[in-house]
């Protein structure tokens, strides 16, 4: 059983970063029914797309991650049958996760419930009820403002990943909430707004501008010392933050001058010196693999990383040998591969159990379900 067997949790959210959240909570053995409008949850029609090779449909990529393991109903609030199931589902559930900026009160709401709203700005404030999505999350929280070259224009960070650190804290603050719901027998809200999560991860830069009194400026320059450089099968990145590590790295590079003089030791100097070292390390660097690189120096136990491309990764032996890509049990191997566990519990281990549903696919189980007479203490 997962660590989650005993909850139930309604989404009534339209977002990823929603989604996402409950997506953790079914991996973990929670039961989520997803509440999708008439025409379909909105995520069900974000780009890219691929094709069902058995039915021919098109779906999307990114509403099958985020919706696998869980139930779907379609319910209409305006008709009255519907807006009644709702409000059984809402009685019967543990956790109701919203993405509602107003913070209505759910219907017939439990005193033990905990009800998870997780919105761009969160339900109080000058910005509660605006818009908001990953660029505006990258914007706000301050991100942008270092990311990218000084001489050119701010860069938000790829894809949905601010929304998807946004899912991860409300996973955890749910989780939380409930660990208090059992202790006290109260439930409560949680408010999550996703910018301020994201800006909660804006380390060391926030804290650095705090401390100095002044922001902190973009690079002029991409070098060893701020990011990945090329070597002769892609891109290397070699992290020295330690007196050994510049030492062992400058000897197999075999530039023993620079690991003999002690002054690069220090990483300020290294900082304001990096015309005296950088054009030669990096020159050194570009005669390896990649991964020839990144083995000789993890022998060393110096921290590094080879840039792998899609390809490499999804190839990746180590991840591979743990068993990381894996496939819906239940979906008989057909089901594309995803991304595995975020981490991993020796009892109660996460699991994939099904590919993502049809839209309104387990209406009439649980609509079942939902009427069923309550069962156990807590209910």
């Amino acid at each position: 059983m997962g660590a989650l067997a005993d909850i139930r949790v309604v989404d009534l959210t339209s977002s990823i970063a929603g989604a996402w959240c409950s997506r953790l909570l079914a991996d973990f053995g929670a039961d989520v029914v997803v509440v999708e409008p008439p025409e379909g949850c909105p995520l069900r029609r974000l780009e890219p797309f691929a094709v069902d090779a058995s039915t021919g449909e098109r779906f999307s990529i990114a509403a099958a991650y985020v919706m696998a393991n869980k139930q779907s109903v379609v319910i209409d609030e305006a008709n009255g049958e519907g807006a009644a199931l709702l409000a059984a589902l809402i009685r019967r559930a543990h956790v109701v996760l919203t993405s509602d900026a107003s913070g209505r009160t759910l219907v017939e709401e439990r005193p033990d419930q905990v009800h998870v709203s997780i919105t761009p700005h969160g339900l109080d404030g000058a910005r509660a009820g605006w818009a908001g999505n990953d660029l505006t999350a990258w914007a706000l929280s301050g991100w942008a403002s270092v990311n990218g070259l000084a001489d050119r224009p701010p860069l938000k960070g790829s894809g949905s990943n601010a929304s998807m650190v946004a899912g991860i804290g409300a996973f955890a603050a749910t989780l939380a909430a409930l660990v208090a719901r059992d202790r006290d027998g109260q439930g409560q809200r949680v408010d999550v707004a996703e910018t301020e999560v994201l800006a909660t991860t804006f380390s060391p830069s926030m804290l650095r501008s705090l401390y100095q009194g002044r922001p902190e400026a973009r690079d002029a320059r991409v070098d060893m010392t701020t990011g990945p450089v090329p070597v002769r099968d892609g891109y290397f990145a070699l992290t020295i933050s330690r007196a050994h590590f510049w030492r062992d790295a400058m000897n197999l590079l075999g530039l023993t001058d620079l690991a003999e003089d002690q002054r690069f030791e220090a990483s300020w100097y290294r900082q304001q010196h990096r015309d005296d070292y950088v054009p030669r390390v990096e020159e050194r660097m570009a005669q390896w693999t990649k991964m020839d690189l990144f083995d000789a120096l993890a022998t060393l136990r110096v921290v590094a990383g080879p840039v792998l491309t899609m390809d490499e990764l999804t190839a990746n032996p180590h991840l591979r040998a743990r068993e990381y890509f894996t496939r819906p049990a239940s979906g008989g191997g057909a089901d594309p591969e995803f991304p595995g566990a975020p981490f991993r519990m020796s009892g109660t281990p996460w699991h994939l159990e099904r590919p993502a549903p049809r839209t309104g696919a387990d209406l009439e189980a649980v609509r079942a379900s939902a009427v069923e007479p309550a069962l156990g203490g807590d209910e």
